[in-house]
């Protein structure tokens, strides 16, 4: 399973009864992770994430981009 990440294309936040209805159909075949207005961040297969969001030609989806935080170059000294 992977990560994905469905995001709203239109030119302000989603109609809400439009989004819960995203959210509901994704639920049947996907996990949910968290939601916001305009995005979704969803765990499962990619066809059946697609299979849902193919459906609706204002929301797109993606896989979920991984951020790597680098370690500080220096060590941090305790304060005295």
């Amino acid at each position: 399973m992977s990560r994905f990440v469905v995001v709203y294309n239109g030119l302000s936040d989603p109609p809400p009864a439009e989004e819960r209805a995203l959210v509901s159909a994704l639920r049947k075949s996907a996990t949910v992770v968290d939601s916001m207005p305009g995005s979704i961040l969803v765990d499962g297969a990619e066809a059946a994430v697609a299979s849902v969001v193919g459906k609706r030609p204002n929301w797109k989806y993606a896989v979920q981009a991984r951020a790597a935080a680098r370690p500080p170059h220096r060590v941090v000294k305790r304060a005295a």
